[in-house]
């Protein structure tokens, strides 16, 4: 179980201690489109409906799960997502304009 203050790297060795199958590529990437279309659905509900707690925890939980299964591709593949983080947000940061002016 993860503690609170837990790093990305923590995060993505829980997720290959949990949940890793190497062999199920499609099935796992099936498995995020499901989550994130589930996301979709709760925030178009709140759209509709406004934002109640009920929503909002329903949310949280989608992008727990949308987060899980980026990690576990992520882990099939053998990539560090800390360093693919810290990679692309220089090539973006270079990259777009307007990001640069911000720093």
């Amino acid at each position: 179980m993860l503690k609170k203050d837990f790093t990305i790297k923590e995060l993505q060795a829980h997720i290959r201690k949990i949940d890793f199958q190497p062999d199920k590529k499609h099935e796992v990437v099936l498995k995020l489109f499901e989550e994130v279309g589930e996301l979709s659905v709760e925030m178009r509900k709140e759209h509709q409906e406004g934002l109640s707690e009920a929503r909002k925890r329903e949310i949280k939980y989608e992008l727990y799960d949308v987060l899980h299964y980026v990690t576990h591709i992520a882990n099939i593949y053998g990539i560090d997502l800390e360093d693919a983080i810290l990679e692309k947000d220089k090539i973006n940061e270079e990259r777009y304009e307007d990001r640069r002016n911000e720093s």
